[in-house]
Parts: structure tokens; C-alpha cells; sequence
């Protein structure tokens, strides 16, 4: 999914007054918190030179703009493809909705719009755990000798 046909899909779903310009920025810290928290931990081929290659349920999703996950965060715009695939990419929804409620202070609506993105961002965390296997910790916290 496009972060265009997210925002699309989001207003159409939700009406409000938030500029596009805004979700588009908080739907790239978004996606930074996953490539940060979730991405960079997993042995995966979903950075690469040439393309993105991510394979779901037998088929395989690419997109096409490619590049490493710092280009796929540079070049964010209304055009970029989002990391996250269906069904897990409600994280996005949510996401939005729990910035919303926070900017309109409305703390009912907040803690549940967190709720739903933390257990969806658990969801493709777990999901992510046993797709991809974890990178092994090189080297050690302290590097200096005992006297």
C-alpha cells in the first residue's frame, strides 16, 4: 500500500482536518520506529541495492522504488510503498488515529487508539520474529581488558 492510498482510505474512513502533509510526516516516524525497532534486528533480504523483496504467504510483494531503508526514508512521500504488508498494515491506521486523538487532546479516544497500534505493532513484531531469524549480537558490551 502507497502512503497516498492510505490517507486516501483514512479520510474517506475517518473525516478530519489534519493536513495530508502532516500524516505524511507522522507516517515516516512511523516507519522509522519500524525499521529501527523491528527491521534492523532480523536477518532479512528487505534491504538491498536494487529492490525490496519481502515474501508473504508464498507470494512476494517488491517495491519497486528500492533501496536501503535509509533511501526509503529520505524519498518518503504521497508515492512511497509502506514496509508493513497486508493484514498488518492497520498498524498505519491506528498509528494515524493515535496522533490525531493526541493533537484534538481527546485522551478517551487516544488510549484506545494506542492500545490497537501497540497490539498491532506486537502483531507484526511476532510476525516478523518467526518469518525472519534475529541477528546474532557481535561482540561485546565493554571492550577492555580485566587487570
Amino acid at each position: 500500500m502507497t502512503v497516498a492510498g492510505l490517507i486516501e482510505s483514512y479520510n474517506n474512513e475517518r473525516p478530519n482536518q489534519i493536513a495530508d502533509n502532516l500524516k505524511i510526516n507522522w507516517l515516516r516516524k512511523c516507519e522509522r520506529m519500524i525499521i529501527n525497532e523491528i527491521l534492523i534486528s532480523h536477518e532479512h533480504n528487505l534491504e538491498d541495492e536494487r529492490t525490496i523483496n519481502l515474501s508473504v504467504a508464498g507470494s512476494t510483494l517488491k517495491i519497486d522504488s528500492g533501496g536501503t531503508f535509509e533511501q526509503h526514508i529520505d524519498g518518503f512521500d504521497m508515492d512511497t510503498t509502506l514496509l508493513v504488508p497486508e493484514p498488518y498494515d492497520d498498524l498505519y491506521i491506528h498509528y494515524l488515529d493515535q496522533r490525531i486523538a493526541y493533537n484534538n487532546n481527546d485522551s478517551k479516544r487516544y488510549n484506545i487508539a494506542s492500545t490497537m497500534f501497540n497490539n498491532a505493532l506486537l502483531t507484526y513484531q511476532q510476525y516478523c520474529n518467526r518469518t525472519w531469524k534475529t541477528k546474532k549480537k557481535t561482540g561485546k558490551l565493554f571492550r577492555h581488558r580485566l587487570l
